[in-house]
């Protein structure tokens, strides 16, 4: 069938994250002897936060629900000292979060007299003498007098202790004016860089006890201090005048950094790198008449990216595996739906060199799954050509695997049998009908008798809705409904354990969920069979007159754009398709709207049948026919009105 390929040696996953020497056994202790512990465990449930980052970054760091922005073992706090008294987020209750601009950029307003202190965290590159990646942790004063603000250096992450046995202050170049900016040192590495010189200061470790007392009564001193704590829970508190209007940023430097580092000449602010992510927003566009799925569907495609760093992709950003199943597949499809061939072909380029001589199965499927889908997307026969010889391995491995029983848990067999159905799919495409049919026999062996899946995490749960919406089922919908309702403001899911340390730590960010969420909503307006494509599957109730548009959407019949406008009771399409030469007839359907209408013109536009108000309308206000419908489809009576605006860019329909 197949060209068997060469041993491999195996795939590499990071170090797991050091564990230090304050541990989780110390947080009822903490919490008894009055420190500020993070947000989550005020709140109470799984572990929440918000991934910041750049493009290809290979470390994503974590926002909590307070604006506890986390390094390797600690983490840099803020509170406020305000009119009334000092004001600790982790504790508040009038806290507010949310992303700017449905970007990376996480938002924290705090509510005190006068008006809102606002933090905000995002990420940047700005040169330095090693590496370029920053994280932004700004204080912003929107009130109407002057504040204090405290940045705090917390040996905390954001599920519980981390690790700080020292930490120091030093005075660097970099800063404006008078000014002189200051390095903050955690354990010998720079860890904060700071514009300018701090009014008072405060530490705390753990036989002292936690600063907050110090600052809140007004004993923090104004000489420079430094701490440290044999126990790990060293900690320092900065003291910085606010005035109305002002900002101050904090820099925390990412990935590789030198033995120094100076306060960047070029710091963008937050509104201008949320701006700046609709530059990486490339790619098919939509339009659909529901602010909460447009609004996911939008900050999943910027957060996805926060998962890849030019080599792997991983659920949490920094340290999950690289090849992980209910993962790894989940993102790399969601990057070639959005139209990021070359990202995605540079992960899969790197795994016939780290697959290792046995994968377990349910690896295979990934490779299965991804290589599929990416081909069937994009035709690059070059890289077919080059993965075959692995592509055949996997299913020979996988059908030894199963023989001997190999494959042994629902969840497993559900996913190889995906895997397999999708290469059965690209062979046949690939004019390789018997290896298909082949393929399809073993999908059916190892499927057969399937339970219902049993969704555990939200990842779980999209990639399922996005199977019922690809069939029409209303139950998928529903369902994306419900994971943006139980979503967090930032719109991010927690995820399931990932390696680190002795104990496995729950991802408060699982990139997975943002992945399957795109294909969730992909699957609600596109789905495809063997001869055609289904747009609209079902049409819900509530988008009854509200008008829908894809722009440039990737398929494996060749990129598609289609809107839908109503005209009274009754919707017309217009569509083009730009189809693969030697595709032949592809077979254009609507089902969730007319399901006797079909074409296989490559363009046009057409009237559907007329679609009943759903229950609960009373009335349909009639529209003015668009005036691209073809004169024989109009109502008889007077020519239509041109509307009164340019029809939306993108996708022709020319």
């Amino acid at each position: 069938m197949f060209r068997r390929s060469r041993p491999r040696t195996a795939l590499v996953d990071p170090p797991a994250a050091p564990e230090g020497a304050a541990t989780a056994g110390l947080v009822p202790e903490l919490i008894a002897d009055g420190w500020v512990l993070p947000r989550m465990f005020r709140v109470g449930g799984a572990p929440s936060w918000t991934l910041v980052g750049t493009v290809a970054s290979p470390v994503a760091t974590p926002v909590d629900g307070a604006g506890l922005v986390v390094g390797e073992g600690w983490s840099l706090d803020w509170w406020v000292g305000a009119d009334d008294r000092w004001h600790v987020p982790a504790r508040e209750a009038s806290l507010r979060q949310q992303l700017l601009d449905r970007a990376p950029v996480v938002e924290t307003l705090l509510r005190i007299p006068g008006g809102d202190a606002v933090h905000r965290a995002y990420g940047i590159r700005s040169p330095r003498d090693v590496g370029d990646e920053w994280v932004v942790a700004e204080v912003h004063n929107a009130t109407a007098i002057p504040f204090a603000v405290a940045l705090v250096i917390r040996p905390m992450v954001a599920d519980g202790p981390g690790s700080v046995s020292e930490i120091t202050v030093e005075p660097v170049d970099g800063a404006s004016g008078r000014d002189q900016a200051q390095l903050v040192r955690v354990d010998g590495r720079p860890a904060v860089v700071l514009p300018r010189t701090a009014a008072r200061y405060a530490a705390g470790n753990k036989n002292d006890g936690d600063v907050l007392d110090v600052v809140v009564s007004g004993r923090a001193g104004n000489e420079a201090l430094s701490a440290s704590c044999p126990d790990g829970l060293a900690t320092l508190a900065m003291v910085f005048p606010l005035t109305h209007t002002s900002t101050l940023r904090a820099l925390i430097p990412v990935g590789p950094v030198g033995d120094t580092l100076d306060y960047p000449s070029v710091v963008p602010d937050a509104e201008t790198v949320a701006s700046g992510w609709s530059v990486h927003r490339r790619g098919p566009r939509i339009d659909v008449p529901e602010k909460r799925i447009l609004d996911g569907f939008e900050s999943a495609r910027a957060h996805l990216q926060l998962a890849h760093d030019g080599e792997v992709v991983r659920r949490d950003g920094h340290r999950a595996r690289t090849m992980e199943p209910g993962a790894t597949e989940l993102v790399l499809g969601a990057l070639d739906v959005l139209d990021m061939p070359l990202e995605v072909a540079g992960v899969v380029a790197r795994w016939p060199d780290v697959l290792g001589t046995d994968p377990a199965p349910e690896v295979d499927a990934v490779l299965l799954t991804v290589i599929s889908r990416h081909w069937l997307l994009h035709r690059v026969e070059e890289m077919l050509d080059w993965v075959l010889p692995e592509f055949a391995a996997a299913v020979e491995r996988i059908d030894r695997a199963d023989r001997r029983g190999r494959i042994a848990t629902a969840a497993s067999r559900r996913r190889v049998t995906d895997g397999l159905r999708a290469a059965s799919k690209a062979l046949a495409a690939a004019g390789q009908p018997e290896a298909a049919t082949r393929v399809d026999v073993l999908a059916g062996r190892v499927g057969r008798d399937l339970p219902d899946p049993k969704p555990v995490t939200a990842a779980d749960r999209l990639d399922v809705a996005a199977g019922l919406a690809a069939a029409g089922d209303p139950a998928g919908i529903a369902t994306i409904r419900e994971q943006l309702v139980a979503a967090s403001t930032t719109g991010t899911w927690a995820g399931p354990g990932a390696a680190g340390g002795s104990v496995a730590r729950l991802v408060g960010d699982d990139l997975a969920a943002q992945g399957a969420l795109v294909l969730a909503i992909r699957n609600l307006l596109i789905t495809e069979g063997p001869n055609g494509i289904a747009v609209v599957p079902h049409h819900p109730d509530d988008w009854y007159g509200g008008g829908i548009e894809v722009h440039d959407a990737p398929t494996s019949f060749g990129p598609l754009s289609f809107a839908i406008r109503w005209h009274g009771t009754r919707p017309a399409i217009l569509w083009q398709l730009d189809a693969r030469p030697g595709s032949g007839p592809v077979t254009l359907t609507a089902p969730g709207l007319d399901p006797t209408w079909r074409t296989t013109e490559p363009r046009g536009d057409a009237l559907l049948a007329e679609v009943g108000p759903p229950a609960g309308v009373e009335r349909v206000s009639m529209v003015v026919e668009h005036p691209d419908i073809a004169p024989e489809m109009r109502r008889p009576g007077s020519e239509p009105e041109a509307p009164t605006g340019p029809m939306p860019g993108g996708g022709g329909f020319s």
